[in-house]
């Protein structure tokens, strides 16, 4: 169905953010079955759609980061089922191309963003869906078409936006709270958090597999936060590292957080070492490749740039080397047993 853009800027709903929506408040309360909140990294997400949310609508991943109303932090996310018409003028500026996004600054209408999806086909203009969302992303009114409405009927879906990840979205949320998206495995094992950051394929499913393999034969407690996408935050002078639903090859997630004590950067070997970096350009040189990036403005950047930096400077870092055997994990639980502090040059 298509509605036309008029329809979406004709009143502000809001006398405080000035967003600009079609139709419902994206903070109304609506009736049962139409809303539903997730937590994730100290962020509640209030999830509202024209169509019902029953239990099979979200992936059981969810499930870990389900809670029963807002909180200090909420971000609301409102789901239409249709695609508003668009005339050129209608876009604002564009300020991003690359596939699968196009986005546009609203000017006009403070500062606002048009995230349109667009096919890997360049000749195909089809609208799939559509994103309206604040300055601040704190807000947005989400457009799908008909494809996107039978999945939403069938459930499972992966995402909370129906976008490819929710990462575009969270990415940008956590700038503004001191936190960003590491590509990483992360895991609390005896109480401390730790991150095994690496790129694709360099062993973070299997460092995650190892030490459930640990945990199952007593060697420490161990929960697993996440085998591929972990976020880190700052609070004052404190980090804390929390599990994300962006899993990989393995579906163990949690909703859990607890003090980050070590970043490793792993690199598959021939042998089993854990050393520690204090080379602070190196720890950023390492580092930066695996934060997740967003649709990138200078303020995410010099935000994302600041944290980095606190972060490597406060964490202490490591390069850990291991081979297929399972036997680097003796050398992670040395690790959290060392209660050395580290002076990072």
């Amino acid at each position: 169905m298509i509605q036309d853009i008029k329809g979406l800027f004709s009143t502000p709903i809001d006398d405080q953010s000035g967003f600009f929506c079609y139709k419902d408040h994206p903070s109304e309360e609506r009736k049962d079955g139409y809303s539903c909140y997730f937590k994730i990294a100290g962020i509640t997400f209030l999830v509202q759609s024209d169509l019902p949310i029953d239990e099979n609508t979200f992936n059981k991943k969810f499930l870990s980061f389900q809670t029963d109303g807002p909180g200090e932090d909420t971000v609301t996310i409102f789901h239409h089922f249709f695609i508003p018409r668009f005339n050129g003028s209608d876009y604002g500026r564009e300020v991003y191309r690359n596939i699968p996004w196009a986005i546009y600054s609203l000017d006009a209408y403070e500062g606002q963003y048009i995230y349109q999806l667009i096919s890997t086909n360049r000749d195909d203009l089809s609208l799939y869906q559509i994103a309206i969302f604040t300055a601040d992303h704190n807000h947005s009114c989400i457009y799908n078409d008909d494809n996107r409405e039978k999945s939403w009927r069938e459930g499972n879906l992966h995402s909370l936006t129906m976008f490819p990840s929710d990462q575009i979205l969270i990415s940008r949320l956590l700038a503004d709270r001191n936190g960003c998206y590491l590509h990483s495995a992360g895991a609390i094992v005896n109480e401390a958090g730790l991150l095994f950051v690496g790129h694709s394929e360099a062993g973070k499913s299997t460092t995650t597999n190892f030490l459930i393999d640990a945990g199952a034969r007593g060697d420490f407690e161990v929960e697993i936060l996440c085998d591929d996408r972990n976020i880190v935050r700052r609070y004052n002078n404190d980090w804390l590292v929390y599990g994300t639903w962006s899993h990989g090859d393995v579906p163990l997630v949690s909703s859990s957080s607890a003090p980050l004590k070590a970043i490793c950067f792993i690199e598959q070997s021939h042998e089993n070492i854990i050393t520690s970096l204090t080379d602070r350009k190196e720890i950023i040189r390492r580092l930066l490749p695996c934060v997740i990036r967003p649709f990138v403005t200078a303020d995410w950047w010099e935000k994302t740039l600041e944290l980095i930096e606190l972060m490597v400077q406060q964490v202490p870092c490591y390069v850990m080397r291991f081979d297929k055997s399972g036997s680097i994990v003796k050398e992670i639980l040395q690790l959290i047993a060392t209660k050395a502090s580290l002076h990072i040059s």
